[in-house]
């Protein structure tokens, strides 16, 4: 689990940003949201323009340096680079640095870099239960010293330019799969973001392509759940069915299979039907589809689109997921509420700092407290 993340130099973080997880508080309620001492759920809020959307590319950097893949999100059905455009803070204009603590077990795992840009690493280090295996800088490239097992004949010459010698050597060496290192790259491989704006459905990590969302519920047999999960969350009562329409999009390469929903004697293609907070449900219950296979997911502006009440169901069935952390941003205050999360779950953003609210007051937060109240009036700061 991911128990500490900071970074500085990136995008809005002029200063380093500290995104602590691993000091919950000692709250008797909605105590799953913390696992093994570690916050497992969370929603972030922020005034536009906080560093809610910069947070969470921040987060998925270490996706980039340890796939290597070239750095761009997909999106499904069609393909776009929100994850482009300025990347050194604008105002230092200095390398960011990314520093992540992952708690494996009784394994604690610091991982620490610095990039000139966002494919080329000039400084890396790995520390494992404070021991330092892996130290790496560019500027010193001949002293690079790793005291990782078996690594004593590798020529780090050999490596692509920019790669992280650590990608290089896991690439090279075999690891076991209890091995801290094995760990970190199955959690990081697992680690998926994403979001639905007008734009197009945008995600990073986990499977790095892009397919059609109906095509997916199809193949797995999941039209009923789908059809109920619709009527379950949003209220929409449609009679599912799938037909094949003969053509292949030209994104995928796949043939377009379409969900039709059926009124009496009348149907019409459910993508037709579909509003925008629906388009948004059936996103998110695509990925729902993967979440037994993630470790981590960051979810932005996740209810742009929805009403109130769907916002607090997606809520409520992430806090049920207990193999993965997640965390949302959201402006929707009505979720700011003690009944489903706890004032050390919900974080805020201002001045490129991140807190959870109860460490925004002098006040001391109980389960009777409305949040939402107290942070409308003020009462955790501007």
């Amino acid at each position: 689990m991911l128990k500490e993340f900071s970074v500085i130099g990136f995008k809005n973080f002029r200063d380093r940003l500290t995104f602590s997880l691993g000091k919950p508080k000692n709250y008797d309620f909605n105590t799953d949201q913390i696992q093994n001492g570690i916050i497992n759920k969370g929603v972030i809020y922020g005034k536009n323009g906080s560093g809610k959307s910069n947070l969470g590319e921040a987060l998925f950097d270490i996706e980039n340096n340890l796939m290597a893949l070239n750095g761009n999100p997909y999106l499904l059905n069609t393909f776009s680079s929100p994850f482009t455009g300025v990347y050194k803070n604008t105002y230092t204009n200095q390398n960011p640095e990314f520093s992540y603590t992952f708690q494996f077990g009784e394994d604690e795992v610091v991982y620490t870099y610095t990039k000139s840009n966002p494919n080329y690493v000039i400084s890396e280090r790995l520390t494992i239960n404070g021991k330092v295996l892996l130290d790496y800088d560019e500027k010193r490239r001949k002293k690079l010293e790793c005291t990782i097992p078996n690594t004593e004949n590798l020529n780090f010459d050999n490596r692509t330019n920019g790669i992280s010698p650590l990608l290089y050597i896991y690439r090279t060496i075999r690891f076991d799969d209890k091995d801290p290192i094995s760990k970190l790259f199955a959690f990081v491989k697992g680690m998926l973001w994403f979001r639905c704006l007008n734009r197009g459905n945008e995600f990073k990590g986990y499977k790095g392509q892009a397919e059609l969302i109906e095509n997916k519920i199809i193949a797995e047999n999941k039209v009923k759940d789908f059809q109920e999960f619709l009527s379950d969350f949003a209220g929409l009562d449609y009679e599912l069915s799938a037909i094949k329409t003969g053509r292949t999009d030209i994104t995928t390469g796949q043939e377009e299979v379409l969900l039709i929903a059926k009124y009496g004697e009348n149907q019409y293609p459910l993508s037709s039907l579909l509003s925008t907070g629906s388009q948004a449900l059936e996103l998110f219950y695509y990925w729902k589809m993967c979440f037994n296979d993630i470790s981590f997911l960051f979810l932005d502006e996740f209810d742009a689109f929805y009403h109130y009440e769907l916002s607090r169901k997606i809520i409520e069935l992430l806090n049920k997921q207990k193999n993965f952390q997640s965390f949302v941003t959201t402006h929707n205050t009505s979720l700011m509420s003690n009944d489903i999360n706890r004032p050390d779950t919900v974080f805020l953003m201002s001045n490129g700092k991140i807190k959870p609210i109860c460490d925004c007051t002098d006040r001391e937060l109980r389960e009777g407290h409305n949040l939402e109240k107290i942070y409308r009036n003020k009462g955790f700061g501007d």
